[in-house]
């Protein structure tokens, strides 16, 4: 979770009060999955969660925090989905193949979660950190990953690279499939951004 989004709990670790933070927790999840940051509220929390709204806010100290968790683990979810393609890759895939289906899973990821949730929590993480950089950042944990891959990979499509240069051309490819959608550019998930960053994959991983 990124710094200062830590959930607060009065004495969590007793059994009921835990118990409230988990079903705490899974209401803010479901909410978040309706991709309507409107609803990130106290009253919506005790409504789904079936508490009295006085109970959410003398038990959690920052109402907030747990929306941007609930985004957080929406987002590992997500992730998974391409790291497992990664690692699950058919030696035999070409790049060309590759590409496309990693843009296909991340456009349709990206239109589960929502835009707007996506910018909600960029600006929160703004307001609180000064930047959301490091939080909106998650482009490293493809690295590893991904050049295990391309060791295996017999398709002979793929360009190797060091560490280094597969962490930041990862980062550069969460940029081209994802800013468009947070900066509500009017090309964002068309058939036109797909041509572009699955041309774009291939011409940066490729040899």
């Amino acid at each position: 979770m990124p710094p200062n989004t830590k959930v607060d709990f009065i004495d969590a670790h007793q059994d009921r009060s835990k118990k409230t933070l988990d079903d705490l927790l899974q209401a803010a999840y479901n909410i978040v999955e309706d991709a309507d940051p409107n609803s990130f509220n106290s009253r919506n929390l005790a409504d789904k969660a079936g508490y009295a709204l006085g109970t959410i806010n003398k038990r959690l100290g920052a109402v907030e925090n747990v929306f941007l968790w609930a985004i957080e683990k929406g987002r590992e979810h997500k992730l998974k989905d391409l790291i497992d393609l990664i690692t699950e890759l058919d030696p035999h895939t070409t790049l060309q193949e590759f590409s496309a289906e990693v843009v296909d899973i991340a456009f349709r990821n990206i239109g589960t979660v929502g835009p707007k949730v996506m910018r909600y929590y960029e600006n929160k993480l703004i307001k609180r950190l000064g930047s959301s950089s490091e939080s909106m950042d998650f482009s490293a944990i493809f690295t590893e990953p991904y050049l295990a891959m391309v060791n295996a990979n017999q398709s002979n499509t793929f360009r190797k690279m060091s560490i280094d240069e597969t962490r930041l051309v990862m980062r550069t490819t969460q940029a081209l499939i994802e800013r468009p959608f947070i900066n509500n550019d009017p090309i964002a998930g068309s058939d036109e951004h797909r041509r572009i960053a699955v041309e774009s994959l291939i011409r940066i991983l490729g040899k």
